[in-house]
């Protein structure tokens, strides 16, 4: 069934192609496309135009872009006519490439050794170089052949692309030129369309061939890769062979010179000690000319070895662009990209090389010495030789070279021959050891750069490509069958007979020293116990709490939560050590598995009732159980999402192609995603709810199911890569808290034995000075941890961050390299001239850096100034307020840096943003010219510091303390504590008091009047008194008492005092008046009201005087003696009025001799004497 299924999936596919090679029916008219020549001149005409109009600049870039298309069609013909060219010599090479496979031997056996000894080593070394050549030459074919199989597999998908868009372009392009007019299209537009649709044509035509011709240019191909890797293949055992014939003899040629430098040995001679000195250092000469040839050998070996790797590697590099390209977005990428990376060569670099070659050097330079010495044998006989050796026969003398024998002089000089020999053949190996180990260095170096650039394209592509296809509904009709072939006995059998194999004691004796650890911890696991509740129990307590208390109980918990794993590292190290590849991926899984499972099991010991969390934490008991809970449904979730991970993994499996694998997977990465969210949400009550870590939080928590849908999608390699990395920074999050939690509690109780050692000094001191003493001292309670020093806690916050942000990067180094795989994609492009003719492509790599750079600049600006106060500014000696203007001010430049770092990735230049700025400062200083004001008014007040923070200040009729400098406005909060917003600007341009600016010493003027008759000096004498009797008015400058004014109501007096600070001008005031008022009353001194003179007066006072004077028997006569008796005829009344306490009084006063009476509520007065009627209005003195 599943046969026929795919027999008729392979017809439709077909009956497609065939549609689509008879759809393309080139046009019966084909295009022809210009002249190159005539529309060169046609455009070296118009250029030549000094002021072309719109219509000449129009047609010189049609005619540019004609030579654009006319460039491409002849690339375009000229691969046509390649195709057509290697199409027709196909057959016959193809028969050729046969013929030469078929003459290869099945079994290849290499020339012998017998018929390469007549040869010498210089013939053997040409005969080495040409098979090298041959082999690159070899190498060279294989990686075209193999890129020409690659592009043949893909090219039924990209033709059928490439024929449908050809089609579409000939079709828009011929309704173009049959339905313009000649009035509507130019010559030189009618040439670019015509050039389009021959270029169009073309490659359809190409296109069309490459279908036609690929299964016979795939056959040969697949020939060719046969016959180049069995001609390859018989060119390394050729090169092997002829290698090893050349190390042989280069052997026998050292053996032969020593054994020449050592054939004049003299029985004779034998028990002589100076030829027996001379022999010996002749002997040693040997032995080093031994090691040398030897070791020349080994260098040679590695540097033939690297060469071949380091040729392979280079030429996959040349053709991997070009496969990428050819293959683009197929499944097939995937697949050869993961077989390329697999066969990469691992290279093993020598790291004492460059210290082997600089010893090379150096005994290179003691040889050169000795051939001096020995270039004058018998000068070096007499001077050198006898005159040390004979020293041997007679020591304490001088050698007589005189009484050395002629036979031992002739052994001699035959000796010092055969050791010219010898470093002169000693010489030529270091040089030749000396170049090969050049070569080998040089060469590994390159191979490292290679295979890394190599390494890194290979992983990029495989990051962002997917290896399989999406999750469908073909997929899950697939499922069955798939799900059978995952769980066929066949699958498991391969397990299960590497375990029944067996293993050698040899490796079992690895697992010994951890079965052993085992078996200790649980043994100790009572004691452990023991130990752990007594550090529990010393917490709290002054003196017996420190700060190892809380890592030793960390200790103490992994040592009672790593048994179980530790027996799971067990199973997975015996398992990895058996044979096949299941048993040593599942080895693998479970060593890995044991890690994540004691990591849970740590922290899961931790978070126990009265455990570490509660009891050196002081985290609630109800939290922790939270969190204990949540952690414990993480690690099962977790636990399987690691074991499955890394199987595939290891074994190298499709992922896609086992459902049961996927299913578990996808099980413990929701299950994950989920458990993750409510441990996320269960630190916001503990930690503070923070916006930042809130969302950073349930981002991770969604991480598991965006892993999830790539691996929907595909993108199966990249979910695995990333699933690991994830889980590891779950771990590291994890410890960055444990660390975080014993490093303040560390800081806790060094602050409380801090201040335990203080207060017990302060007793000493007062028991010294005679205090009370022999008082037992008495534990104080413990510190809060929000008392411990906020400086030391931050500095030692930053210390963690920037620690573990340094692991995070080593965690994530090798996977941050695929990331420049994102400079490839092009957001948008820049004109890079002002004519733009070149355009400066942005990435998406550059928008996500500039992103970046502006978050990090505003975490920088919010930051980094407050660290900065704390740990620097902080410990100087600044003026109040310098601090805080440093830091607004870093804050501004960090922002305006970031910013324009931030335009600068994303294309904006500094030469296009200055005109910008420029631009948008002239327009914006026009229409927001208050704002502008206000800005540079801030930083003006920053630099030259009229006001400060914390300065109090009178600006109007405002009055208050400077809270915040901000850069538009100030905020300023008066006394009765309300913040009032003031621009910059009013600062720097309306009238300003500082009351706190350079000296608080203000004075205070005091205002006191006195009634007439009063005593002035007593009165002088009392507010002096009150002036110095106050403690708050200063001696210096002494205050003053003046009696300033004199008029009709009071004597005014003035006191000025001087206070020293701003706050005591109230309490100064306030105190003193009301000392002077009580003194004022003691002594009788009256304060004096203001008196005014009212005159009252009615319409009708003339008539009713009459009739008053008419019924009186005797008429009313003032006072004898009063100077008014002329004015008895009219009625005074004296009013006077005066204030006090804000109230107004008025008193009524008859004149003497007259009696008062009131009418109607009015108080009635006479008219003048003179008969004046009054006029009804009142006048007042």
């Amino acid at each position: 069934m599943t046969g026929n299924k795919s027999l008729r999936l392979m017809m439709l596919a077909g009956a497609l192609l065939l549609m689509v090679l008879l759809a393309w029916v080139p046009a019966t008219a084909s295009a022809d496309a210009p002249k190159r020549a005539d529309v060169q001149t046609q455009l070296e005409d118009l250029q030549s135009v000094e002021k072309p109009d719109a219509d000449t600049r129009q047609r010189i870039a049609d005619l540019k872009d004609t030579l654009t298309v006319l460039d491409d069609l002849a690339e375009a013909t000229s691969s046509l006519n390649s195709l057509k060219s290697e199409v027709k010599e196909a057959p016959a090479e193809l028969a050729k490439a046969q013929a030469e496979l078929a003459r290869l031997p099945q079994d290849y056996t290499p020339p012998s050794i017998a018929s390469l000894e007549g040869e010498s080593v210089e013939a053997l070394d040409k005969r080495m170089t040409s098979i090298l050549d041959s082999l690159q030459n070899l190498q060279d074919k294989l990686a075209d052949t193999n890129r020409r199989l690659i592009n043949a597999q893909s090219l039924p998908e990209r033709s059928r692309s490439t024929l449908a868009d050809a089609q579409q372009q000939v079709q828009r392009l011929q309704t173009q030129l049959g339905g313009s007019g000649d009035a509507d299209l130019s010559g030189t537009g009618r040439d670019l369309i015509e050039a389009r649709l021959a270029l169009a044509e073309t490659r359809g035509e190409l296109s069309h061939s490459e279908l036609n011709s690929s299964s016979l240019l795939r056959e040969l191909a697949q020939v060719r890769k046969t016959l180049y890797s069995r001609q390859i293949a018989n060119l390394e055992q050729d090169l092997e062979q002829v290698q090893t014939l050349v190390n042989d003899k280069r052997r026998n040629q050292s053996e032969q010179t020593i054994a020449d430098a050592t054939s004049g040995e003299n029985a004779a001679l034998a028990d002589n000690p100076i030829f027996q000195q001379v022999l010996n250092r002749n002997r040693e000469l040997s032995s080093q000319l031994l090691a040398i040839t030897d070791r020349v050998n080994a260098v040679i070996r590695d540097g033939l070895e690297v060469r071949t790797q380091l040729d392979r590697v280079t030429q996959v590099e040349r053709t991997m662009s070009e496969q990428i390209e050819a293959i683009k977005g197929s499944v097939l990428l995937a697949r050869i990209l993961r077989e390329q990376q697999s066969r990469l060569p691992q290279v093993d670099v020598r790291k004492d090389l460059k210290e082997e070659i600089a010893d090379l050097r150096l005994k290179q330079f003691e040889l050169n010495k000795v051939r001096e010495q020995l270039a004058d044998i018998p000068g070096y006989l007499n001077s050198y030789v006898l005159g040390e050796a004979a020293a041997l026969e007679r020591p304490g003398g001088n050698a007589d070279v005189s009484q050395i024998s002629a036979e031992l002089r002739q052994a001699l000089i035959g000796q010092l021959e055969a050791r010219k020999e010898l470093v002169d053949k000693l010489d030529k190996e270091y040089d030749s050891l000396l170049a090969r180990a050049i070569d080998l260095q040089l060469n590994q170096q390159q191979l490292l750069e290679v295979s890394g650039r190599l390494r890194q394209t290979i992983e990029e592509q495989l990051f962002w490509v997917a290896n399989g296809k999406p999750l469908d509904l073909d997929w899950l009709s697939r499922t069955p069958e798939m799900l059978a072939e995952e769980l066929r006995p066949n699958v498991w059998r391969g397990v299960v007979a590497g375990l029944s194999k067996g293993f050698q004691l040899s490796d079992l004796w690895v697992a010994l020293p951890g079965l052993l650890l085992l078996i200790f911890i649980t043994w100790k696991r009572s004691r452990i116990r023991a130990r752990l509740a007594d550090l529990h129990a010393q917490i709290g307590r002054l003196k017996q709490d420190t700060q190892l208390h809380t890592p030793r109980a960390i200790l103490l918990n992994v040592l009672l939560a790593i048994p179980g794993a530790l027996a799971l590292a067990l199973i997975g190290g015996v398992l990895s050590l058996g044979e096949g590849i299941m048993l040593w991926a599942l080895g693998q899984a479970l060593l890995k598995l044991s890690l994540a499972w004691g990591i849970f099991a740590i922290f899961r010991r931790l978070l126990v009732k009265d455990g570490v969390a509660e009891r050196h934490f002081q985290w609630p008991a109800n939290y922790v159980a939270e969190l204990r809970r949540h952690i414990w449904w993480l690690g099962f979730a977790l636990l399987p999402v690691v074991l499955t991970t890394n199987i595939i993994s290891e074994a190298d499996l499709n992922l896609l192609e086992r459902p049961l694998g996927l299913a578990i997977l996808f099980v413990g990465l929701m299950a994950m995603s989920f458990c993750l969210s409510r441990l996320i949400l269960a630190h916001v009550p503990f930690f503070g709810l923070k916006l930042f870590r809130l969302i950073l939080g349930l981002a991770m928590a969604l991480v598991p199911v965006a892993l999830g849908v790539l691996i929907c999608l595909g993108y199966e390699y990249t979910a695995l890569r990333l699933c690991g990395r994830f889980i590891t920074t779950i771990f590291l999050f994890g410890a960055w808290i444990l660390v975080e939690a014993t490093v303040v509690r560390g800081l806790a109780v060094a602050a409380r034995r801090l201040a335990y050692r203080r207060a017990v000094a302060r007793r000493r001191a007062q028991v010294q000075e005679g205090a009370e003493g022999g008082v037992e001292v008495v534990e104080e309670p413990p510190l809060d941890m929000e008392q411990v020093n906020s400086q030391s806690l931050r500095l030692s916050k930053l210390i963690l961050v920037i620690s573990f942000l340094s692991i995070f990067y080593v965690v994530w180094a090798d996977l941050l390299n695929v990331l420049s795989y994102l400079d490839s994609v092009v957001v948008w492009e820049i004109a890079a001239s002002v004519e733009g003719d070149s355009a400066t492509p942005i990435s998406l790599a550059d928008l996500i850096a500039g992103m970046i750079t502006l978050a990090v600049a505003v975490m920088m600006a919010r930051n980094l100034p407050g660290l900065l106060e704390v740990s620097i500014l902080s410990r100087l000696e600044l003026k109040q307020g310098s601090s805080y203007a440093i830091t607004s001010l870093l804050s501004y430049v960090i922002m305006a840096t970031g910013f324009v770092m931030t335009l600068g990735s994303m294309g904006v230049s500094w030469d296009k943003l200055q005109w910008l700025v420029a631009a948008l400062s002239v327009g914006l200083g026009f229409g927001l010219q208050e704002i502008f004001a206000n800005f540079i008014s801030g930083l003006i007040i920053l630099f030259e510091r009229p006001v400060r923070i914390g300065d109090t200040i009178t600006i109007g009729n405002l009055h208050g303390t400077v809270n915040r400098i901000r850069i538009r406005a100030t905020t300023v909060t008066d006394f009765d504590r309300k913040e009032i917003i003031i621009p910059n600007k009013v600062f720097v341009t309306d009238q300003l008091i500082n009351w706190s600016l350079s000296d608080n010493v203000t004075r205070v003027v005091l205002n006191f009047g006195v009634a007439h008759g009063s005593d002035l000096d007593l009165a002088h004498r009392l507010l002096m008194q009150a002036a110095q009797e106050n403690r708050r008015v200063l001696k210096d400058p002494e205050p003053l008492v003046f009696c300033l004014t004199y008029n009709q109501d009071n004597f005014g007096f003035e006191l000025r005092i001087y206070v020293n600070d701003l706050t005591d001008r109230l309490y100064a005031t306030d105190e003193i008046n009301r000392w002077v008022d009580a003194r004022f009353r003691e002594h009788g001194l009256k304060v004096a009201f203001q008196q005014m003179d009212v005159w009252l007066h009615r319409d009708d006072g003339t008539e009713r005087l009459v009739e008053q004077r008419s019924a009186s028997a005797e008429p009313l006569r003032p006072a004898s003696g009063s100077p008014e008796s002329s004015e008895a005829e009219s009625t005074e009344y004296q009013s006077s009025e005066h204030r006090e306490g804000g109230a107004l009084i008025a008193r009524r006063k008859p004149a003497e001799g007259l009696a008062g009476r009131e009418d109607a509520g009015l108080r009635e007065a006479a008219p003048d004497a003179d008969g004046g009627d009054g006029g009804g209005d009142a006048g007042g003195r």
